[in-house]
């Protein structure tokens, strides 16, 4: 399911340059007003039931939501945190890349572990006819070696402007909205695939709980 993503800025009275805060990620939603209103309920709920503390302050408004994503404009620089931002979404989506090209070589490792372990009379009817697909090999060996290195160099990216992103909030299977660190999720990264899986420091409220 498409994802939309908020910004949602902790102190306002900081300048620009020094301002943090959360990324909300919406299933489905895009840039209308609604969206915008929904990602405010999110943080006031988790805010209001004291969830995030010692955050908000000054209050929460409208003001303080931003939408994610935003390019980068001939008129105007984007904010360190809204760079920050875009460079943790695009190492979520990344990792799900990666988690996709490891599931999709993993049809074709038996094969390939055999063959560099000098181990071909061992090679299956079905494994015979994978390794004789060479353009299919190389497409997904390529694919899962891209996928590492690209989640590898926006991982470091990531864990340079971490105190920038307080922490992502997310929906889980269960239906909860969940609090992550960004340590976490760029930790999460090394993993073969993201994990759902909250400790017991995670915080939670459900899905447009009052």
């Amino acid at each position: 399911m498409k994802k939309s993503y908020f910004i949602v800025i902790d102190n306002l009275d900081l300048p620009e340059s020094k301002r943090s805060g959360f990324l909300v990620q919406l299933e489905g939603g895009g840039r209308s007003s609604s969206d915008r209103e929904k990602a405010r309920q999110i943080i006031e709920e988790l805010w209001m039931d004291g969830k995030l503390p010692d955050c908000f302050e000054n209050g929460l408004s409208e003001d303080n939501i931003i939408m994610a994503r935003t390019k980068k404009e001939p008129e105007r620089e984007l904010l360190p945190i809204e760079e920050a931002g875009n460079r943790l979404i695009e190492l979520i989506e990344l990792v799900a890349l990666k988690a996709q090209a490891k599931q999709e070589y993993s049809a074709i490792s038996s094969m390939v572990e055999k063959i560099f372990k000098g181990r071909e009379n061992e090679l299956t009817d079905e494994e015979i006819a994978q390794a004789q697909d060479g353009k299919t090999v190389r497409t997904v060996i390529s694919s899962l070696t891209k996928a590492i290195a690209d989640v590898e160099i926006t991982r470091k990216q990531c864990a340079e402007q971490s105190e920038l992103i307080m922490g992502i909030i997310q929906m889980g299977q269960d239906g909860n909205y969940s609090v992550k660190s960004s340590e976490e999720v760029i930790k999460e990264a090394d993993d073969s695939t993201p994990s759902d899986t909250k400790n017991n420091s995670t915080k939670t409220t459900k899905a447009g709980a009052k």
